[in-house]
């Protein structure tokens, strides 16, 4: 007698955790930002956040002399929350007689679709600082850069995203490359390869190559007004096709960079 068992099937919640868990696998810039749920569970769908100005540095206070208060500076910006969403239809024709396994390659490029538009945001939102630095090499951009973030640089882990071409050629300046064996193990699950010029260098094709953009860490906030959603779901008729299964992925976010002075647009050529 014939029997079904849940190896014969396909659960529901498997195919969620599988799509949430290729996403994490895919995410690339987008693991640098600060993370923030307040906006969950609450309405509205813009936000308005504070972009302050450093104050300065202390000065010394003679004695019995009044100290002038500074001002505390910022500029407002409002980001709109935005949803991010993929969706693909296989027909039952097609899993049962599609071959190398379309469910699971649906599943993965669903997260590697939200992935790429999230991290394609996120470069988006970095390069809106007015802060920029040049070099005729990498090497000298790059030093450029971290000129820009001056003792905070040194302070804060500086982060530059690289196209793939520019790491390589910075594996193959290996008079300056510091492999990620010696780099902050914290660092390097986020995704740090290795570090140049002072700078940890996360490679991503999501800047183009002699461009690359540097932050703070820190400096990037990711704000969820809901948190990422994997789903299945059964089609009976929908008019078109009958019998499918629906596997969707999606999220409501909005990032926005906190501190203008913490990122930095880099350029590489002959001036």
């Amino acid at each position: 007698m014939a029997q079904t068992q849940t190896s014969d099937l396909f659960i529901p919640q498997v195919v969620g955790q599988k799509i949430a868990t290729d996403y994490g696998k895919f995410i690339t810039v987008s693991k640098f930002a600060t993370v923030d749920t307040t906006l969950v569970a609450r309405p509205g769908d813009t936000i308005t956040r504070n972009q302050y100005v450093f104050v300065g540095q202390a000065s010394v206070l003679a004695e019995g002399v009044a100290d002038t208060p500074a001002k505390l500076e910022s500029a407002p910006i409002t980001k709109k929350v935005v949803k991010v969403s993929k969706q693909i239809e296989l027909t039952d024709e097609a899993i049962l007689a599609g071959g190398d396994n379309p469910y699971g390659e649906a599943i993965e490029q669903i997260a590697m679709a939200i992935a790429l538009k999230d991290d394609a945001d996120a470069i988006t939102e970095i390069k809106t600082t007015t802060q920029t630095a040049t070099g005729t090499t990498l090497a000298k951009a790059i030093v450029a850069g971290m000129k820009v973030f001056g003792e905070r640089g040194m302070k804060i882990p500086a982060i530059a995203f690289v196209n793939s071409a520019d790491y390589y050629d910075m594996v193959a300046d290996q008079a300056n490359w510091i492999p990620a064996s010696e780099i902050a193990a914290e660092l390097v699950q986020l995704g740090v390869v290795g570090k140049y010029m002072g700078a940890n260098i996360v490679p991503t094709d999501g800047v183009t190559a002699n461009a690359p953009v540097m932050i703070l860490k820190g400096a990037l906030s990711k704000e969820m007004k809901r948190n990422f959603l994997a789903e299945k779901d059964r089609i009976l008729n929908n008019g078109s096709t009958s019998y499918a299964e629906l596997l969707a992925g999606s999220e409501h976010r909005v990032y926005w960079l906190n501190n203008v002075a913490n990122a930095v647009k880099l350029t590489v050529g002959s001036f």
